[in-house]
């Protein structure tokens, strides 16, 4: 018989079976593994999932300040065009058309990438922002041309199938909504023509056919009108830092 005490085993009896106690032991370790695995993991699920909660909820608020920013740029550039329509032409204007027209330059002065203050001057020169404007030559003849910007109805039709837009009748014309963007589309299509802002402004007033056959034959270029577009233009630029620089609360139209 050998008798040795360090390797004996202990067991104990359960539902008439032995169970060791290293065995026990060994059990007990491995559920306790488990259980800390287990809990382990899902702390680590749930704090990413928290970090993922909160990281999405930053990304919308920020999202939400971008979109506010925005709002708040756009609303700012649309009461900057008003006020500055108020300064100049308020007691030509009436209120509600005043606003119409604020709304319509900022929103094609940023669809066709323009400064706004461009197009008022433009249509400063054009019709002294009268919608009813009805163009003459310097003899007095009707030239046809109607509205804010002056545009023909003619050209009118033309830039309208060019932009997908209905056939536009004469009185179309005095809508400042059409006669706009009509004019802004057919400005641009100018200046894309002859590839230069100046020649662009040029042949919108005299017409491209003009402008095309003075280059041509290398004659002297009129550029009053151009001059005179610059001159509203840095003329209302003044007045808009002036206005922007007062910061007054109180509205300049009552």
């Amino acid at each position: 018989m050998h008798h040795q005490r360090s390797a004996r085993r202990f067991g104990i009896m359960l539902h008439a079976r032995k169970i060791w106690l290293s065995e026990l032991f060994s059990l007990f370790i491995v559920i306790t593994l488990a259980t800390t695995l287990f809990v382990l993991t899902w702390k680590i699920v749930f704090n990413e999932t928290t970090i993922y909660r909160k990281t999405k909820r930053l990304s919308m608020l920020q999202a939400d300040k971008v979109l506010l920013t925005h709002t708040e740029k756009e609303l700012r550039g649309r009461v900057a065009i008003a006020e500055l329509l108020c300064s100049i032409a308020g007691s030509r204007i009436e209120p509600d058309i005043l606003l119409e027209l604020s709304e319509i330059v900022y929103r094609n002065s940023r669809k066709f990438g323009y400064d706004p203050l461009l197009l008022l001057s433009v249509i400063e020169v054009e019709s002294v922002f009268d919608p009813e404007a009805r163009g003459k030559y310097r003899s007095g003849k009707q030239s046809g041309a109607f509205g804010l910007m002056q545009i023909k109805p003619a050209t009118a039709n033309e830039i309208a199938t060019q932009l997908g837009m209905d056939s536009i009748a004469p009185g179309d014309l005095f809508k400042p909504e059409i006669n706009v963007i009509l004019g802004v589309a057919y400005l641009t299509t100018m200046i894309e023509r002859f590839k230069s802002f100046k020649l662009g402004i040029l042949a919108y007033n005299q017409g491209p056919g003009v402008i095309s056959k003075q280059l041509s034959e290398k004659s002297e270029l009129s550029v009053r009108y151009y001059q005179r577009v610059l001159t509203a233009y840095y003329r209302l630029k003044k007045n808009s830092l002036q206005l922007a620089a007062a910061e007054s609360e109180e509205p300049v139209c009552r």
